[in-house]
């Protein structure tokens, strides 16, 4: 399994979590505020392997046209995979057009794009003034400060609305150990880490986001959208268990760090294994529009 193979098996993993956390209060607003249009266009950034666009599908009453913008083309070519089965699975017909796919049952029909290229140069890569609403799903922690406000700048250019979903904004093992929170902490240090674009919000996104997007002059809906992780999901347990792994090393040098660090994985391993490990995050939800 290579590197996007394990991705696309963590995004699908992460479905169930996310539909489940996705906050009611925003999305209906969201879904009032699209009442108004006959038709819609959905920019869907950072789209991975198009979990977000699915989720929407049977939401949205109107027929579909979607734009799914990913820098990742692999991510995207399992996309199409994916929403083919999606559509076996939920009574549509599917059919490749062109560079585009075609579903179809007797009530909907849903058009969907790949669009490979970064979210940051949207103006470069379509016509903006041609869409309704963007949507953006476990994206924005993984931007920078200055990233995001400039994607707020080019939404206001075309007054387009955005509803992000599930931005991280930290995390707790059930029951806590005395280790947990220092761990944590360099968890997110890696996630604010310097990187060639910046330091990544990590969870202080939550606060920048709503104060950019209220800063720039959005009507701004905010959400809760916690994920509860049982004891008994092992596998996606263990998934959270190895991003630390593989992340804190690269900002801990001593080398007592290190074999406290792996101290701490082998007694949350064992945890997982006796179904005596649970995990919480949490994320928030934003439903920014123009008025």
């Amino acid at each position: 399994m290579n590197k996007n193979q394990k991705l696309a098996q963590w995004l699908e993993l992460r479905i169930f979590y996310d539909a489940k956390a996705r906050n009611l209060n925003v999305e209906t607003s969201c879904q009032q505020y699209l009442q108004r249009y006959k038709n819609l266009k959905i920019l869907d950034l950072g789209a991975g392997t198009g979990a977000n666009c699915r989720y929407y599908f049977n939401k949205i009453s109107q027929e579909q046209e979607w734009f799914l913008v990913e820098q990742n083309q692999e991510l995207l070519e399992i996309a199409f995979d994916r929403l083919i089965l999606w559509a076996q699975e939920n009574g549509y017909e599917s059919q490749l057009q062109n560079s585009g796919l075609v579903l179809k049952n007797q009530v909907h029909k849903i058009t969907i794009h790949r669009i490979v290229g970064s979210i940051l140069d949207l103006e470069n890569l379509l016509d903006l003034n041609t869409f309704d609403l963007a949507v953006a799903n476990a994206v924005f922690d993984l931007f920078s400060e200055k990233q995001f406000q400039t994607l707020l700048e080019c939404l206001k250019k075309y007054q387009l609305p955005m509803l992000a979903t599930i931005n991280y904004t930290g995390m707790n093992f059930i029951p806590p150990s005395d280790n947990d929170s220092y761990f944590i902490k360099y968890y997110h240090q890696h996630m604010q880490r310097h990187q060639y674009f910046g330091r990544g919000m990590g969870p202080e996104c939550g606060s920048f986001m709503w104060e950019a997007m209220k800063g720039i002059g959005m009507k701004v809906l905010q959400g809760e959208s916690p994920w509860e992780i049982s004891n008994s999901d092992s596998v996606f347990l263990e998934f959270i268990l190895g991003f630390m792994e593989q992340s804190i090393p690269e900002i801990i040098q001593e080398a007592t760090l290190q074999h406290e660090l792996n101290t701490w994985l082998l007694e949350k391993q064992q945890m997982i294994s006796q179904n005596k490990l649970s995990c919480n995050v949490a994320h928030q939800d934003f439903w920014g529009y123009w008025e």
